[in-house]
């Protein structure tokens, strides 16, 4: 058995609605399905939902996606999106890490892309690809200070020791992106949380 089966059925055994997926877009498909056409869908950062081209077809569809990044592009506060995320029918992601053993670990900086995962709309969709598997949460949080830091760090022009140096510092400056580290190991009560996990690389 693959991996990310075994990680799919551990997901189902907890309680998650988990998915193979075994490109983008069976993905798309699946995403769209979950989500209806008239809900309003929060949405973390994610480089996963934007190579994958998930967020531009629930656009495409007529959907109302609200997240910082479309908000910094028109213009609009960052942080009322962030609040306005929180709020919507569904909440759609990524996760940093996803284990074998059926965690989804996150470390955020700001914290409402964790917090709607676990307390947030009733629905929420998480998308990984396989690069994302690790064998535990210890394995998973040094993942992410490796693999998945550093660029976002990078991207979003943070003044931190892996943007400059592509190493985890452990910094405690003011651009400090690792402030909350959440591990999901159950949906929290009255929460629906689908996972979908591509038999391909997406995101870091």
């Amino acid at each position: 058995m693959s991996d990310i089966q075994k990680a799919i059925d551990k997901f189902n055994h907890k309680n998650f609605k988990a998915q193979y997926a075994a490109n983008a877009a069976q993905a798309r498909d699946m995403v769209l399905a979950i989500i209806g056409k008239t809900d309003t869908v929060g949405a973390g950062g994610s480089m996963t939902l934007e190579e994958a081209g998930i967020i531009e077809a629930l656009l495409e569809r007529g959907n109302t996606v609200i997240s910082s990044t479309l908000a910094k592009k028109a213009g609009s506060d960052p942080t009322q999106a962030r609040k306005d995320g929180m709020t919507a029918d569904v909440y759609l992601t990524s996760s940093n890490a996803v284990t074998l053993q059926g965690d989804l670990i996150n470390i955020d900086g700001v914290g409402n892309r964790a917090a709607a995962m676990f307390y947030g709309p009733d629905k929420v969709v998480v998308v990984a690809g396989k690069n994302k598997l690790t064998d535990n949460p210890m394995t998973a949080v040094t993942r992410i200070k490796k693999e998945a830091c550093p660029p976002n760090a990078q991207r979003l022009s943070r003044d931190t020791p892996c943007a400059r140096t592509g190493k985890c510092g452990e910094c405690e400056g003011p651009d400090r992106m690792c402030n909350v580290v959440v591990r999901i190991q159950y949906p929290t009560t009255g929460k629906e949380i689908h996972v979908i996990l591509i038999d391909e690389d997406y995101g870091y």
